[in-house]
């Protein structure tokens, strides 16, 4: 059960959104603001778009021991699932996630494609809409990837204060240059690794970014 709660927590959760290959996990593995190691983090990782210093579990009971022992440590860890994928798994991970937070302990949390893993554009199911709408002040740091930025529950949306968007296309470009407040042409004119980048907590306008690829 999440613990110590303290409303002075930052929300840094995060959404990396664009189509098919405009660079979504490269941009999260390069966001400074999910550091690399010597923290708590717990990823919804089945196509392991994030390997490097992660531990992968497809067992339930053994996922679960492994984040018990950890949490217990008091060290830093990287824990995968890359089992069953359906929704239904999914709520259940999120309900391991909600188990361990701890406002004097931030966890940060990876999502990969969010869009597979939820049934409604609405309201989100109950253990990812508690995730997210109570998280932040139990430590909870979200960075969330889809590619069907249209797929994805209104709650993520409402509780999310930075954002990458890379390549869209079709309604999603008028819908996401009005948020950036650019031009639908600017977002349009992206090429892949190239994201707008906003931060609604800072107050500051949207600006460009430029990647390079990194293994």
């Amino acid at each position: 059960m999440a613990k110590n709660p303290n409303p002075k927590q930052p929300n840094e959760h995060t959404l990396y959104l664009g189509k098919s290959g405009s660079g979504k996990s490269q941009a999260l593995k390069q966001n400074s603001a999910l550091p690399k190691r010597g923290v708590r983090c717990l990823l919804w990782d089945v196509s392991h778009d994030h390997e490097r210093g992660t531990t992968y579990y497809s067992n339930r009971n053994r996922y679960i021991e492994a984040v018990r022992r950890a949490v217990a440590s008091g060290r830093g860890f990287r824990l995968g699932w890359d089992g069953d994928s359906s929704p239904e798994a999914f709520e259940w991970w999120a309900a391991v996630v909600w188990a361990v937070l701890d406002g004097n302990k931030p966890t940060y949390v990876v999502i990969e494609e969010l869009a597979r893993v939820v049934e409604t554009v609405g309201r989100a199911a109950p253990n990812l809409r508690k995730m997210y709408n109570e998280g932040r002040k139990y430590g909870a740091r979200i960075h969330a990837v889809t590619q069907r930025p249209q797929e994805i529950p209104k709650t993520v949306y409402d509780q999310t204060e930075r954002f990458w968007i890379g390549q869209q296309k079709g309604p999603n470009v008028r819908k996401f240059s009005e948020l950036l407040d650019i031009s639908p042409e600017e977002l349009q004119a992206l090429k892949p690794l190239e994201f707008w980048h906003l931060d609604e907590s800072s107050g500051q306008q949207s600006k460009k970014v430029a990647l390079q690829y990194k293994a």
